[in-house]
């Protein structure tokens, strides 16, 4: 089937948000009635699934405009939160808006063809610059869609490490398996038909491949064992795919990091 491809439009990380602003985009643009709501429900989940508490380290991969950040600003306590992007206006903006003591933003120049283009670093080679064992949750929401699949695991891999022993890695992804490869091959229009497909993951649009990326769940739970991370069952497939075990949009998937790591 043919549709449009994208080629004109602008790139997510250009995209500009004022009061004015009536993009939907919920979990980037700040002024969005959307927005509160989905950092609210993060924050939920991570309660329920990854043991967050006031006391929690969290680091927040992809932070963005700060959809998480802002609905930690009033929970966290005796813990802490460091959001990392790859986008200087949304880091601007966090470190502008959400001014606390025990909150940090930093930008990390790391190429992104929808985010950040011209960054220097690649993120198969990118290492987090922060220690082992450093945090008690890692956390990425809405990232890994905009990420190649060899990057994607290059990150699972550093939010691994950075994770001390029994700290819970939590994150968002577009997972393909035998539920939802019908569910995508019975769509006529996009999002979500990925019409471009290889062994190691799909995307939406050939020129612009990183605005929607799905993975191969047998992919993504080998790299799990090489990081020594469990996964919690049962993997919680999202609303895209109509699966009868979505918490929210995409998939989600938690793990617990083990005390032999």
């Amino acid at each position: 089937m043919n549709y449009i491809e994208p080629k004109n439009a602008t790139l997510l990380g250009d995209l500009e948000f004022d009061p004015e602003t009536i993009k939907p985009l919920g979990g980037l643009n700040p002024y969005s009635v959307h927005f509160n709501t989905i950092g609210n429900r993060f924050k939920d989940l991570l309660i329920e699934f990854a043991r967050l508490n006031p006391n929690s380290d969290i680091l927040d991969v992809g932070c963005g405009t700060g959809r998480l950040a802002k609905s930690l600003c009033s929970f966290l306590d005796g813990g802490t939160y460091v959001g990392i992007d790859v986008n200087k206006r949304y880091v601007k903006y966090c470190s502008d808006t959400y001014k606390r003591s025990n909150f940090a933003f930093e930008r990390i120049d790391v190429n992104n063809g929808e985010f950040n283009p011209n960054g220097a670093i690649e993120p198969q080679d990118f290492k987090f610059p922060y220690k082992d064992s450093s945090f008690d949750i890692s956390v990425s929401i809405a990232l890994f869609n905009h990420m190649q699949a060899k990057s994607i695991y290059r990150y699972i891999a550093e939010m691994s490490r950075v994770l001390r022993p029994n700290g819970i890695l939590f994150f968002t992804a577009i997972i393909l398996n035998s539920h939802s490869i019908p569910h995508i091959d019975k769509r006529e229009k996009p999002p979500f038909m990925f019409q471009h497909r290889d062994l190691n993951s799909w995307h939406e649009y050939k020129s612009r491949p990183l605005i929607n990326v799905a993975i191969p769940e047998d992919s993504l739970r080998r790299q799990m064992i090489d990081c020594r991370m469990m996964i919690k069952e049962p993997l919680r497939f999202g609303e895209w795919c109509q699966s009868p075990l979505a918490i929210t949009g995409h998939d989600v998937i938690t793990a617990i990091k083990g005390q032999w790591y």
